[in-house]
């Protein structure tokens, strides 16, 4: 989320609005900065309340009261939602507030089974919805979740993810490397990554096989896979990458592989298609229709022989490769583009501060 609201909050910033982005940081936090294209930027210091709080338990007051106190002088803010204590309070503190508020959950507020998440929804998320003024979707699943949750779909707008046109472009390597570059969680399916690459190898396939990302508890089994494997020289685990150090590990891979299960709509995809990299996509991944009707991915089902026999192919064919790398620049350029998302955006702006007759000019100034 934190990446997506940088990429929007650079991207309108660049478009000539006032933008300024706050969002937690556990432990001291850094200096104020300014993002591509001129967004500024203040992170707050955010709290573990108790040892193993994930992000859901982090807490900070100074941010939500941060977020009300700046919306006075905002003509839009834009809220990137989940069941959290941040997000959540500083949403029902904005409520007080008479600005217009935008929100974007990227699929965080789904209907669960889960006796705790359903507490909090009856207690908290069915209030919650009901303060934003509109919600920005992905997909048609993540329409459905906010309806069952009580937002009418009236207040409902599609958009996409998108990231910046790179300067650098996809280079072909006489060297095979395929990349994995997610977060080593079980959605993700980093063990299937490595299953797929241990059976290509054992296939005869010439190539490395590199992980990049936090681990979220895989990373034991993936070392303990790559371990057994007999083919430890054919393995990289990074560990977590800053964006510079991911775009340079695409920009040199052969291809680009997304193993993950239940994927709606992956950011590291759409950075892979803006380098013209050759991907090879998940049958389960929400990107899945595009790239296909472009010729810009190899789609394969999640599963380590799916994905091993993949690779070998896409190893054994640079004309392939090519044109898929291609068709990924052009699709981004026509879909993913941050341009065209700043103007989308804008445009969402503009037309929700006419209808509830905000005052002053409604594109101009933002606080995502």
């Amino acid at each position: 989320m934190w990446a997506v609201a940088r990429m929007q909050s650079g991207a309108l910033a660049a478009a000539g609005a006032a933008v300024e982005l706050a969002g937690g940081w556990l432990g001291p936090p850094p200096a104020p900065a300014t993002v591509p294209g001129g967004a500024h930027v203040r992170y707050f210091r955010v709290r573990r309340p108790f040892p193993g709080a994930r992000l859901r338990g982090l807490v900070s007051l100074a941010l939500p009261r941060f977020a009300a106190a700046r919306a006075k002088n905002a003509d839009m803010v834009h809220v990137h939602l989940s069941r959290d204590f941040i997000t959540t309070t500083a949403t029902l503190l904005l409520s007080r507030r008479g600005t217009p508020v935008v929100a974007q959950p990227h699929g965080m507020l789904v209907p669960s089974r889960a006796l705790p998440v359903r507490v909090f929804d009856w207690f908290i998320t069915r209030q919650l919805v009901r303060i934003p003024d509109r919600w920005l979707t992905l997909t048609a699943q993540e329409e459905e979740g906010l309806q069952n949750l009580g937002v009418m779909r009236s207040r409902m707008r599609r958009v996409v993810n998108a990231v910046p046109e790179p300067a650098a472009q996809w280079q072909d390597q006489e060297q095979k490397v395929f990349l994995f570059a997610a977060r080593l969680a079980e959605r993700k399916q980093p063990v299937v990554f490595v299953l797929a690459a241990i059976e290509a190898l054992d296939a005869g396939l010439d190539a490395r096989f590199v992980l990049a990302g936090p681990d979220q508890g895989e990373a034991g089994k993936v070392r303990e896979l790559i371990a057994a494997s007999g083919y430890t020289d054919r393995f990289e685990i990074c560990g977590e990458l800053s964006p510079e150090q991911v775009q340079t590990r695409m920009v040199h891979c052969t291809a680009f592989v997304l193993s993950s299960r239940n994927e709606p709509y992956p950011m590291a995809v759409i950075e892979a298609a803006s380098l013209g990299v050759p991907l090879i996509v998940s049958t389960e991944c929400g990107l899945a229709a595009e790239l296909d009707r472009a010729g810009a991915a190899v789609l394969s089902e999640p599963s380590a022989g799916a994905l091993a026999e993949a690779m070998r192919k896409l190893a054994a064919d640079a004309s392939a490769r090519r044109i898929l790398g291609a068709n990924a620049r052009k699709v981004h350029r026509s879909v993913w583009s941050a341009d065209r998302l700043a103007e989308d955006l804008l445009g969402q702006y503009g037309e929700l501060a006419g209808s509830v007759q905000c005052a002053g000019s409604p594109s101009r100034r933002a606080a995502p």
